[in-house]
């Protein structure tokens, strides 16, 4: 009976240590992932109430607007903000811009978490003044050209390497020749864009480095009788680099990142002085 009770504690204590072991492994290879916020447990608890209970969108346990949802699809947020009296306006590279009937404005701002899981910052009742100042600044450059553009991208994998953006006018009429993929260098793509109604033609330039890829943009469209050009680069590292779950997270903000669309709002802002572009023009 001695004997038969001691293998019963033994296969428990073993069976405890697998356990343990297992778990070790998990946090020794997700760990990048778990702890990206710190303290794990808001998340871990809200993705216990997404799996179990019937919401799509869990508001975390950690006292800020922070919340979870199971996937990146942003329809889920923009339904969630809709409930809430907001209508999506734009999408500012991994932020999600909303205005309620009322006129006050608000700003979700994703991260993933996972491949499964996407963390959402939410600040509600702003004016657009605020969200400038919050996500914008602004700037004049030496040729007297003033515009905005964001402070960040709001992105995890992507990040800025000349910034902020060179911004030139120029004299001219619209032309863009297309170089597509299929017959470029793997270096190069020129291809013209249509973004909120205003076309682009974008010249892409890429070289890689120690396990990242820099990329040039330069953007040109035709805007208060004028060329506008907006240039800058930004560096994607390689996301096959990473473990499975940051592999597949690091890519998917890649397809989810709105670029265009912070370069189409950049443009909106740019101002100069008539009389002062001419002798820029000029030079």
């Amino acid at each position: 009976m001695i004997f038969e009770h001691q293998s019963k504690n033994k296969e428990i204590l073993l069976f405890i240590s697998l356990i343990v072991l297992i778990l070790g492994i998990f946090a020794f290879f997700y760990s990048p992932i778990i702890f990206q916020e710190g303290n794990p447990w808001p998340q871990i608890k809200g993705i216990a109430q997404l799996s179990f209970g019937n919401k799509d969108v869990v508001k975390l346990d950690i006292g800020e607007n922070k919340y979870i949802t199971k996937s990146n699809n942003s329809e889920i947020i923009k339904s969630f903000m809709k409930d809430k009296g907001y209508d999506f306006t734009e999408q500012m590279g991994s932020g999600y811009l909303f205005k309620s009937s009322a006129g006050a404005n608000a700003v979700a701002i994703h991260r993933y978490y996972s491949r499964y899981y996407s963390l959402w910052s939410i600040t509600e009742s702003l004016n657009i003044n605020e969200i400038n100042n919050n996500l914008w600044t602004t700037t004049t450059n030496n040729d007297g050209i003033t515009f905005q553009y964001p402070k960040e991208l709001l992105a995890k994998y992507i990040s800025v390497v000349k910034w902020p953006p060179t911004v030139k006018i120029e004299s001219g009429s619209f032309s863009c020749v297309e170089v597509p993929q299929e017959i470029s260098s793997v270096f190069e793509i020129t291809s013209q864009r249509t973004v909120d109604s205003r076309i682009y033609c974008v010249n892409v330039k890429n070289e890689g480095a120690a396990g990242s890829v820099y990329f040039s943009y330069f953007y040109t469209t035709f805007s208060g009788g004028k060329l506008v050009s907006v240039s800058f680069v930004l560096r994607y590292p390689n996301c096959t680099n990473y473990g499975e779950e940051q592999s597949q997270a690091c890519t998917n903000e890649r397809e989810a990142f709105d670029l265009d669309a912070v370069v189409d709002r950049i443009v909106q802002t740019v101002k100069w002085d008539p009389a002062l572009s001419e002798d820029i023009l000029t030079n």
